[in-house]
């Protein structure tokens, strides 16, 4: 296990603004043959405050295990992506595009103003790279693995657009998708998350339970049209007032709560060609999401984590 004078020394380090090469490199986990040191956890937590300043509010000690739990998720993903990496060619100039979109949606108005951001945590756009990359080979993965079972259902897709009026409501979603440990119940696990949420909002909540690569950002999901939601989640959305959350909703994987962080009413023409090609598009990705939680579960299972 981890020393306690070792993870409050890191932590110290941090909270004091040092940069990492003063920090003594230590290993702290083995992830199968993988390791995870103190380098790597002081500049995991430089990058998931650099995104998410509300992260500050939480515990010295719930950081370092926010920041701990983010790498050994890279890291079995690393490993499973390696076994099929021969199969795989991503065009540098695709990470870029990435890392230019994830600044606009972090609401910096250009990708110098992010550098600029990310130089004021000892980070560049280089320390980016590597974790852009793995989100898109596991999703290329992930597409190869499970595309043939995807189940659309076409027609139904275009009759509800045609039910559709012009006015139709958008939601302002963020999430929390969780999962039971060994051993615990769903009750139990809601009551904690609802504890963390109370005392530190939704979004810290969702950094420290949420198995979602959306939980680095607060588990923020942007705009989502009502229409393109699944029947069950559009029932719960609908009676969940806004600036409150869901119930936990069983899912693949998981179990999944929603926070409509706002609402607003479209009022457009709609393109029912283009808007059957989006739709058809977000199922795709709800459905692959899904089974992206299911693999990741899987091979963690076989996946031996060792703290030093």
């Amino acid at each position: 296990m981890i020393g306690k004078k070792l993870l409050l020394y890191i932590i110290l380090i941090f909270f004091l603004n040092t940069n990492a090469f003063s920090l003594e490199n230590k290993i702290l986990l083995k992830v199968d043959n993988e390791i995870i040191t103190s380098v790597d956890v002081f500049l995991e937590i430089q990058y998931l405050t650099a995104i998410n300043k509300d992260i500050e509010k939480l515990k010295k000690e719930k950081i370092f295990e926010i920041a701990k739990n983010s790498l050994i998720r890279r890291k079995i993903k690393d490993k499973e992506i390696r076994k099929y990496s021969n199969n795989f060619k991503i065009d540098p100039s695709y990470v870029d595009k990435i890392i230019n979109s994830n600044a606009l949606n972090l609401g910096f108005n250009s990708l110098s103003e992010f550098k600029k951001h990310l130089k004021n945590f000892g980070l560049s756009t280089e320390n980016l790279k590597s974790r852009i990359l793995n989100e898109i080979l596991w999703n290329e993965l992930v597409v190869n693995k499970y595309s043939s079972k995807l189940v659309i259902n076409k027609n139904k897709i275009q009759s509800e657009i045609e039910s559709n009026n012009k006015k139709s409501k958008s939601y302002l979603l963020s999430e929390i998708i969780f999962d039971l440990p060994r051993g615990s119940k769903i009750d139990e696990r809601y009551k904690n998350i609802k504890e963390e949420i109370s005392k530190n909002g939704f979004e810290n909540a969702s950094l420290i339970y949420s198995i979602s690569d959306t939980s680095s950002t607060g588990g923020k999901l942007g705009w989502i049209k009502e229409i393109s939601l699944n029947k069950l989640i559009k029932e719960k959305i609908r009676n969940t007032k806004k600036g409150q959350y869901t119930q936990p909703i069983k899912i693949p994987g998981g179990f999944l709560i929603l926070k409509v962080n706002d609402v607003k009413v479209n009022i457009e023409k709609l393109d029912k060609i283009k808007e059957l090609e989006k739709r058809i598009r977000e199922e795709k990705n709800q459905q692959l999401n899904q089974y992206s939680l299911i693999y990741f579960n899987k091979v963690k299972k076989d996946t031996k984590i060792n703290e030093l």
